[in-house]
């Protein structure tokens, strides 16, 4: 059976049954486009639930501008890419998916959506050991036509097409992580710190001085005092608060944490602005800061 369907296995252990497999036999690494799809449905079904979290605005794509958000295994092996479309564009609308091979990291499927006048296209193209398995496409008038339309061959417009070969969708793939996993220069080296871990919410505030992280279904950094007391807390689900706030409340033995987000500008002592007032309830008394989301 190929690695690629055991990358697929959802659980720790079977993840480091694939990785020894691996080990013992890398060379042996072969997939069809039906593995590639199923462990890809496997890895969309994971996201949100164990998986690291990256993101970045204005990655510059041709001669516009792009998003990417980027989704990494607890092995921090990067799993899928995502780049879509940000602010005005030029030309074609075209979102971008591409999956990786959890063992070798290299890309096994780049899908795309290609919107234009009057037109949706989707294009997929299946790669395994360094070759172009397969490569079809449809179309249809809108989204919801497009899940019904039957699949063809794909036929290249031209020779420069890099979709077709394995090498350069794999350097795409490498620039994409380096920009994301690169520093935020919007970001504290603390902010970026955490944001490497995979947070997705980030705030500050003073007297004392705290610092709170919100790691999605992992856990929730609360540096206090100054730094002098840290505390971890399990990640609870975001809870919709009043006035379009976003909260967390945990508690672990003899404390109690909520967490407040509002969509409210904040401005720091250093006269900083930030998208997001906060308020941190730590064990009934509660401290308020500027904080933002990270994605």
């Amino acid at each position: 059976m190929a690695a690629i369907v055991l990358s697929a296995c959802a659980g720790p252990g079977s993840e480091q049954q694939a990785d020894s497999a691996a080990t013992e036999t890398p060379e042996a690494v072969t997939a069809s486009a039906a593995d590639i799809s199923a462990y890809v449905g496997d890895v969309d079904e994971q996201i949100g639930q164990q998986y690291r979290t990256l993101a970045v605005h204005n990655y510059t794509r041709g001669d516009n501008a792009a998003g990417i958000v980027a989704i990494f295994n607890d092995h921090n092996q990067p799993l899928r890419l995502y780049i879509y479309p940000e602010g005005k564009q030029t030309g074609d609308q075209t979102e971008t998916w591409i999956y990786l091979d959890s063992l070798t990291a290299k890309p096994v499927l780049l899908r795309e959506i290609v919107a234009t006048a009057g037109k949706v296209t989707e294009n997929s193209f299946y790669f395994g050991n360094n070759a172009l398995l397969q490569a079809e496409t449809r179309e249809a008038k809108d989204l919801t036509a497009l899940e019904e339309a039957e699949f063809r061959p794909y036929q290249s417009p031209g020779e420069a097409d890099f979709r077709l070969q394995p090498a350069a969708v794999d350097s795409l793939a490498k620039q994409v992580i380096s920009a994301v996993e690169a520093d935020r220069k919007d970001l504290s080296k603390e902010a970026n710190y955490v944001r490497k871990q995979g947070a997705a919410y980030w705030a500050t505030g003073n007297e004392p001085g705290w610092s709170l992280a919100v790691i999605p279904n992992k856990k929730i950094l609360f540096n206090f005092n100054y730094g002098e007391d840290k505390y971890e807390f399990p990640c609870s689900d975001a809870q919709k608060g009043n006035k379009e706030s976003t909260e967390f409340n945990s508690k672990i033995e003899g404390h109690t944490l909520v967490a407040k987000f509002e969509n409210k500008r904040c401005t720091d002592d250093a006269d900083i602005s930030h998208p997001m007032t906060v308020t941190v309830t730590f064990d009934g008394k509660s401290y308020r800061g500027c904080g933002q989301s990270l994605y």
